[in-house]
């Protein structure tokens, strides 16, 4: 096995606490930086075991003088209250740019560089080269979230950026790793069981898959070149090659999404998913692996840290467990310890460069002409920007609705009902975003963000990718969450639910692969879904049998007896699967699909829909559409 993967110790909170009194008794701009740089080198710096990288009043090739230059991390310090007026924000933001510009020596560098500007508050300065604008953020409170995203630009200092380049070199198709694990998984696949937990999540993946895609094996006739990227010879089954290589995209995409939770959900102290990982693989071996990514799968990570109640949900790509072993083990380890190399907080730290990273990877995992014939075409961001401010919904436009009530830009709903990997969504937050800490409203932006920002899709992995980048694009905002968060981010067909007449009343009826799930109209049009679906999933997770589960519908609802009995039928099904172990994903499925009846109108709907050709649609779908 290679070398672990270590979490360096080190303590936040005690920041904070260093970096707010140093401020409060510093009389001038020396007094912090004196007083600051000893919070920096102690209680950031020696952590890291980043060494000799501090330079304090470096003297630039132009004569200029800068407060410490650590690495390409330019550090300007401002005596408190130097932070309070806007004329007093840009000085020191072109201060910063000057430093910036004479170090980096040339236009082509100046995006290496983070500029960060500590009073009685903290800003970053960063250069965007496609814009080529410089963007201010902040200035903010010192605070938790503050302090990660500056112990993460110095801990860059040390390792790679989360930027495509990286990523295409260490796990795209050329990579290793990814060679070898997608075809580990894929030979895993292949021989799995009928009937079993993993296949029926690939045959009712499959579903879907068709369903989004239009997806017609032998139409296609670039996947010869697919199984050619993967080393996989003789007679390939194409279904189990694509379904591995989503699998292997997922797992890596989970493992982001579990480092960010650790960087920001992880309390007082700064935590390492990865690290934890490694060192239960390490200590515990096969089981203990095990035990961590289930608790990955079903989602424990993201309550427990960040209060997010759906970031997996029992996610179809995690059928791997079912079949783990050592092989497979050993290179998930390897996966992660990889990935460890990284600086994970690059998308917050830099989120004009780091939009499109995670639908970039997966472009390069999948040669381009067979994504075409599947009809999936991403939008590139400079096309979503443009269709975003064509529909009024640009920053000067919402700065125009702001002037009579602030909060009227944050009240507006917009719905993208192909969200593919969020661009639309990402794009739009980011604009509140830059409203938000212009007109103050920063503490109160999250749940506006969660109630109106929402992306529907059809495609499992394109769900999983939008809650990635939309995680990506609120983590620093979750500290202002109460109670459980709901990312906004759907498994459902934005346009129809099947919807048939019977003698008890309209039925919503959503067909997968375990059989036709079948539920009261009434009950949805109600609002009553969502509760009683979390009834259904107690009353599962305590085995209580279908007489019980009705006596409770009974005594909590005001239900009719065909309601009921309804409800009681899918109850039964769901129990059966539950007994036999294939349950886990149903309830979630379920609840995800009736998201377009529950979220209710929207004032924008906006977005790029999938290029499928009608008669690649399946059959069953064309025929129940039809009234459409």
């Amino acid at each position: 096995m290679s070398s672990r993967v270590i979490a360096p110790q080190l303590d936040i909170d005690s920041l904070v606490v260093c970096f707010k009194s140093s401020v409060m008794r510093a009389r001038s701009e020396e007094d912090v930086r004196v007083w600051v740089s000893r919070c920096i080198e102690d209680g950031i710096l020696k952590p890291l075991g980043i060494k000799e990288v501090g330079a304090y009043e470096y003297t630039l090739v132009s004569g200029a003088r800068v407060d410490a230059l650590y690495g390409h991390v330019v550090i300007e310090y401002k005596a408190p209250g130097k932070l309070s007026t806007q004329s007093d924000i840009q000085r020191a933001k072109d201060q910063v740019i000057r430093y910036i510009t004479h170090e980096a020596g040339s236009k082509a560098e100046y995006a290496r560089y983070l500029g960060v500007i500590i009073s009685d508050k903290i800003a970053f300065v960063r250069y965007d080269p496609r814009t080529d604008i410089w963007i201010l953020r902040g200035p903010y409170d010192i605070r938790r979230e503050v302090m990660v995203k500056l112990v993460e630009a110095l801990r860059g200092l040390s390792r790679k950026p989360l930027d495509v380049e990286h990523l295409l070199r260490d796990f795209g198709p050329q990579s290793q790793i990814t060679v070898r694990l997608v075809r580990a998984l894929y030979n895993k696949l292949i021989s799995i069981e009928g009937g079993s937990r993993a296949e029926l999540l690939f045959r009712d993946w499959m579903r879907l898959f068709r369903q989004a895609t239009g997806y017609r094996p032998e139409e296609l006739e670039d996947l010869p070149k697919l199984a050619s990227y993967y080393g996989i010879q003789g007679s390939v089954n194409y279904d189990a090659l694509i379904f591995s290589i989503h699998t292997y995209y997922a797992i890596l995409l989970k493992l982001i999404a579990a480092e960010i939770a650790y960087l920001y959900g992880g309390g007082k102290f700064y935590r390492s998913y990865i690290a934890e990982l490694d060192d239960k693989y390490t200590g515990q071996g096969l089981e203990g692996l095990r035990e961590s990514l289930k608790d990955l799968e079903s989602g424990g990570v993201f309550k427990r840290l960040m209060k997010i109640e759906n970031f997996l949900e029992g996610d179809y790509f995690s059928w791997y467990l079912d079949v783990l072993d050592n092989e497979l083990a050993d290179l998930v380890a390897m996966l992660a310890r990889r990935l460890a190399d990284y600086e994970i907080a690059t998308p917050q730290l830099e989120p004009e460069f780091a939009r499109d990273l995670l639908k970039r990877l997966y472009q390069n995992l999948v040669p381009s002409d067979l994504r075409h014939r599947l009809g999936e075409y991403y939008t590139p961001d400079w096309l979503a920007d443009y269709l975003l401010n064509e529909v009024g919904l640009g920053l000067e436009n919402l700065a125009r609705m702001g002037e009579e009530n602030p909060l009227k830009p944050l009240e507006l709903r917009v719905l993208d009902p192909a969200c593919g990997s969020g661009t639309f969504l990402v794009l739009y937050i980011s604009r509140l975003r830059r409203y938000a800490e212009e007109h103050y409203l920063t503490d109160i932006l999250l749940k506006y963000v969660l109630s109106n920002v929402v992306g529907y899709d059809l495609n499992p992995l394109a769900v999983l990718t939008a809650r990635t980048n939309y995680l990506l694009a609120v983590a620093d905002l979750l500290a202002y969450g109460t109670g459980a968060i709901e990312l906004p981010i759907y498994l459902a067909d934005s346009i129809m639910i099947e919807k048939q007449s019977s003698l008890v009343g309209n039925l919503y009826i959503l067909r997968t692969s375990v059989g036709d799930f079948e539920l009261p109209a009434s009950v949805v049009e109600k609002g009553l879904l969502p509760d009683i679906l979390a009834e259904v999933s107690r009353d599962l997770e305590n085995r209580y049998s279908v007489e019980d589960f009705k006596k409770r519908l009974e005594t909590i609802y005001k239900l009719s007896p065909g309601e009921i009995n309804t409800l009681a039928n899918l109850y039964r099904v769901l129990l059966k699967l539950e007994e036999e172990g294939k349950n886990s994903v149903w309830v979630a499925i379920i609840r995800n699909a009736f998201a377009p009846i529950l979220k209710g109108r929207f004032d924008y709907v906006v977005g790029n829909p999938p290029w499928v050709n009608w008669e690649n649609l399946p059959e069953e779908y064309r025929e129940i559409s039809k009234p459409l």
